[in-house]
């Protein structure tokens, strides 16, 4: 072989190993780009079962605590077996005693303005209206049931069989209603009633959860982002016929205005 040929049989080979390593980041990346999970975060098990229920405690925690995971169920299974369940009345904030528009209703009445920058919220981020179960609609008793929560949990691991259950943290929030919401799936879990549970939480605790139980969804395509920020602004509208306050967002602004900058989801494990 001549030097011109051998030359050749290097360049050939230096080819092939830079083909080779372009695959295998190929590879390592396509988990990326499919689950929308950022590679420097922690996490656990990201795969869903073939149906997700997410309970939402109060009007709003869907999208700014859940929205990015609910997407990335959606995208995964398809929405025919994405349900969202919608738990407490939600009327308990302060805006509601603070401005007249709400001075003489009722507690039903406050519901309902609540209720319809939910429910719009939710088919913003691609839920479909009869797969939202709204408890306080069952209920009627004027205060928040959680065994009503539980039996809704139970009739949907009975019935569907292949389900995750995903709820507000059991351990990492200072709201006890939120608590308490995880705390009920947490515990049927430990009976063994459900089988699969993750756990969402606010961005603050992110880091008092072991990486090995982080679990992080973003959204990374605009269509995605776009979802998100959609469902965000339905919190935001004020329109008089419309019977709208933009509740959602006169409560928590920041906590909207963070969300769409980083379009993520922040969730754990049953072992933190």
């Amino acid at each position: 072989m001549n030097s011109r040929d051998e030359g050749e049989g290097v360049n050939t080979m230096t080819k092939n190993k830079i083909k080779l390593a372009i695959s295998i980041v190929a590879l390592l990346m396509l988990p990326l780009f499919i689950t929308g999970l950022e590679n420097e975060e922690g996490y656990g098990d990201t795969k869903f079962k073939d149906n997700v229920v997410f309970y939402a405690q109060h009007q709003d925690d869907e999208t700014l605590w859940a929205s990015a995971a609910i997407i990335e169920a959606i995208n995964e299974v398809g929405a025919d077996h994405v349900y969202v369940v919608q738990v407490s009345y939600g009327t308990g904030i302060k805006i509601f005693n603070k401005e007249e528009t709400f001075g003489n209703m009722d507690q039903m009445e406050k519901y309902e303005y609540r209720e319809r920058e939910f429910l719009a919220a939710v088919n913003a981020l691609g839920v479909k209206r009869e797969n939202v179960v709204l408890l306080p609609r069952l209920n009627k008793t004027g205060s928040t049931s959680f065994d009503l929560m539980e039996q809704v949990a139970l009739k949907f691991e009975n019935e569907l069989k292949s389900v995750t259950h995903v709820a507000h943290t059991y351990k990492l929030d200072w709201h006890l209603q939120h608590l308490k919401n995880g705390a009920i799936i947490q515990s049927l879990y430990n009976a063994g009633k459900i089988k699969d549970v993750k756990y969402f939480v606010k961005p603050e605790y992110k880091k008092d959860i072991p990486d090995s139980e982080r679990i992080f969804y973003k959204a990374i395509k605009e269509e995605d982002k776009e979802k998100i920020r959609k469902a965000c602004e339905q919190y935001k509208i004020i329109d008089k016929d419309e019977k709208r306050e933009g509740i959602g967002y006169k409560s928590d602004h920041r906590s909207f205005e963070r969300l769409m900058k980083n379009y993520d989801s922040i969730l754990h494990t049953a072992s933190v």
